[in-house]
């Protein structure tokens, strides 16, 4: 491991195979959802890897004993410094001897190779980008847990009408069929969507106006194009009473009815 250290394991609060406290170094940060890295060395001689996520970071005044000191610190009245430490939850051992991480070993940062190694995108064949993370490093999902090989489901949830639950389903489509992960079954694969509210979705065909550089920048880094849906066909029920049955559509007119 050659990264930069950021901080490392804290002796002040117990650590397990399972998580474990850092003590982030004056200088650096951690924050939600950051992947960290560190090894511990056994008795033997022998290295474990030990990869997680951070799920939680606090910060506190150390040497304050009152809610109120914090004022007398600020004023310089009373001695105080401020400590960061972030809660990691272990995702993978290299090899899978599961023993917990020792007081004062260096942590950092899990990025590249490592990184894949922490969250197993490494053993994924079929990896399917599905998004990013807070700092902007791709996120894969196995493609076999999706299209049925190993599972095939998909679970999307938030508060209704805010968000963007919809958004992120056609998102995963565009993925799916721009990504190239569905190989030679991309020829044969199709969407059925059904529109249930407002025609928003009967414009999938058609660019976003709203997206700017920075989204594209997104969408490269994902290795997908900046762009609308390449082959889609819409239908839509016949306007009651029209003897052309045209489809009750308002937004645009080639909608096959």
């Amino acid at each position: 491991m050659s990264e930069k250290m950021v901080g490392r394991v804290l002796g002040t609060k117990d650590a397990t195979p399972m998580e474990f406290w850092v003590g982030v170094s004056e200088g650096e940060y951690l924050q939600l959802d950051d992947v960290v890295a560190l090894e511990r060395v056994l008795p033997d001689g022998e290295v474990v890897r030990v990869f997680g996520t951070v799920s939680q970071v606090v910060a506190r005044h150390e040497g304050a004993r009152f809610d109120s000191d914090v004022f007398l610190i600020a004023d310089g009245v009373l001695p105080a410094e401020v400590t960061e430490a972030a809660l990691v939850a272990a995702t993978r051992f290299e090899p899978e001897i599961f023993v917990p991480p020792r007081p004062g070993q260096p942590v950092e940062i899990a990025r590249g190779e490592l990184r894949d190694r922490a969250l197993f995108f490494d053993r994924m064949e079929r990896r399917l980008p599905v998004g990013l993370t807070r700092d902007g490093e791709p996120v894969w999902v196995n493609l076999e847990f999706i299209n049925g090989a190993r599972g095939a489901h998909i679970n999307i949830s938030g508060i209704s009408g805010v968000a963007t639950k919809t958004s992120y389903a056609t998102f995963l489509l565009h993925s799916l069929f721009n990504s190239g992960v569905l190989g030679a079954a991309a020829v044969n694969t199709k969407a059925l969507i059904f529109n249930v509210k407002g025609e928003d979705l009967l414009h999938l065909d058609r660019p976003n106006r709203k997206l700017d550089e920075e989204q594209r920048v997104r969408y490269e880094t994902l290795g997908l194009p900046a762009a609308p849906f390449g082959s889609v066909s819409l239908y839509a029920p016949p306007r009651a009473g029209d003897a052309n049955a045209t489809a009750d559509i308002n937004s645009r007119s080639d909608v096959t009815s």
